[in-house]
């Protein structure tokens, strides 16, 4: 079958000819948005064990429970991180006039 999933359709599904790669562009403020999702849904985890680690009775339980927080919190760190460096591209990033 040539032209991938497209040709069935009788459409190609990318641009340029004779590819059979799908593409798809995001904007990056759309990118930085969902950077800050998953940055919240990472801290809600992080916080979601940290307030659970009071009930835990075995200390390596509780060892094993702070390494999971942590763990979510360094991802939520580093979503945040992208999310904040791609606002700031998409905020002095400038728009082709010409197109």
């Amino acid at each position: 079958m040539d032209g991938g999933p497209g040709a069935r359709f009788g459409a190609s599904l990318n641009p340029a000819e004779g590819s059979d790669v799908f593409s798809m562009q995001i904007s990056v403020k759309l990118a930085a948005l969902f950077s800050f999702v998953f940055a919240a849904v990472c801290l809600w985890f992080a916080v979601d064990a940290f307030k659970s680690l009071a009930d835990v009775t075995d200390p390596a339980q509780a060892a094993g429970g702070t390494d999971f927080v942590w763990f979510w919190g360094f991802l939520a760190g580093v979503g945040l991180v992208l999310g904040v460096v791609s606002w700031t591209i998409g905020g002095t990033q400038t728009e082709d006039k010409d197109a």
